[in-house]
């Protein structure tokens, strides 16, 4: 593996969410004020925490470190309540029943309270795991068909039907051991994190929610009638500042590498910086280039040493990809739409149809082609707004900030 042979134990430019422990609290960089503003909101029940912000700007870290902080947070200091994170991000899929949901997340809360039992005790906090575990684990429960439970025994797949498994007492049970756990707000409660927003008709059965949102659709839940009251304001998730973006490779390379000292990268702190300003903060995919770019230096005969070398590395294969973003969308848009798309990248990136005449258009139907055209090249995305399918967001996308460096 390439970066074993470099001195490192996994790759430091490893794209999935930072995981809810001490080594992701290590990894996030430049965020303290929305992790305390989130740890606040979070400590404010019964009204659920929201985040919103552009895809892939590190909202789900966020609430995973923050969710962290909270649970050390009881176990360092007696007297503190205790919030655990869930085991898992929640989804709901277009076809599963509400009902479902429900029975699979109070599964995941069961699930986490029986891996954290151990730790729980050991800050003084009494839980009584054994009953469910055993229910739950043996034999082991795999999933909610047809109005049973369906378990796994060895290798042969059985319905069992009995009343222990019937969907009303599993959620008695399960609703019991946390009304036990946590009798008050106050008190704390497992911290589940649902990053869409059909879900929240269900959040009576989590002490706390965390709804997390790309731009814009979080306010127009918060708009809703029936939500007022219910949800904090969401925190707005930008980029992480352009200062702390040599920090955010340092952190990695301490944390991945067997000795820093003499590990080896050919990405220096100021190029991973450059990445960062060229690709707007989209952490996600400056750790996808900066991957790619080893990956390159990996095929070369021979590795760049010191940093001339290592600059002069980059500069060329980042002017390279901006060469090839630009030629694979060249080709496939007419002058007007690059017309929209300069200006889009003038004003930041980040607009709506409504913005038609921002743009020289006198109608929002006129400038629409040209949206769907840039949609299609990939130079941006569209994020509808699920309370108001009229509403959009408009952005650029990584790919079409390379082009615009190539030829902006």
């Amino acid at each position: 593996m390439l970066y074993q042979e470099w001195g490192f134990i996994g790759s430091p430019f490893q794209t999935t969410s930072l995981p809810p422990s001490e080594l992701g609290e290590r990894l996030l960089v430049g965020r303290a004020r929305e992790l305390e503003s989130l740890e606040r909101k979070i400590s404010s029940a019964p009204k659920i925490a929201t985040l919103e912000g552009l895809n892939g700007v590190g909202k789900t870290s966020i609430v995973n470190i923050a969710a962290y902080r909270l649970f050390d947070r009881h176990l360092r200091s007696e007297g503190q309540p205790l919030y655990i994170p869930a085991r898992k991000i929640f989804q709901l899929s277009p076809n599963q029943a509400l009902d479902s949901f429900i029975d699979s997340a109070l599964m995941e809360i069961a699930q986490t309270l029986i891996d954290k039992a151990s730790e729980i005790q050991k800050s003084g906090t009494k839980i009584q795991t054994k009953p469910l575990d055993r229910w739950l684990n043996s034999p082991q429960l795999s999933s909610f068909q047809g109005g049973a439970w369906v378990v796994q025994v060895g290798t042969q797949r059985e319905t069992n039907t009995s009343s222990g498994f019937e969907r009303s007492g599993f959620r008695k049970a399960v609703l019991g051991w946390l009304e036990e756990i946590f009798p008050e707000a106050a008190s704390g409660g497992i911290i589940c994190t649902i990053d869409n927003l059909e879900l929240l008709q269900s959040s009576e059965y989590a002490r706390s929610l965390l709804l997390c949102g790309a731009l814009g659709i979080v306010y127009g839940v918060v708009a809703s009638p029936r939500l007022e009251g219910y949800l904090h304001k969401p925190i707005e998730v930008s980029g992480i500042d352009d200062r702390y973006a040599p920090d955010i490779l340092t952190s990695r390379i301490t944390a991945y590498a067997l000795n820093p000292s003499e590990s080896y990268l050919p990405l220096r702190p100021a190029d991973f910086a450059h990445l960062y300003d060229l690709l707007k903060g989209n952490l996600r995919s400056v750790l996808s280039y900066a991957d790619d770019y080893c990956q390159h230096v990996g095929d070369l005969d021979r590795e760049p040493y010191d940093d001339n070398q290592k600059a002069d590395a980059f500069s060329t294969w980042l002017k390279g990809q901006c060469k090839i973003a630009y030629e694979a969308c060249r080709q496939e848009l007419r002058p007007k739409a690059l017309e929209v798309f300069r200006n889009a990248a003038s004003f930041g990136g980040i607009f709506s149809p409504s913005d038609f005449v921002d743009f020289g258009f006198n109608s929002i139907p006129a400038f629409r082609p040209h949206i769907r055209d840039l949609e299609a090249a990939g130079l941006v995305v569209s994020t509808q707004d699920d309370g108001d399918k009229r509403r959009k967001t408009i952005q650029i996308t990584p790919k079409g900030w390379l082009v615009y460096a190539y030829n902006g």
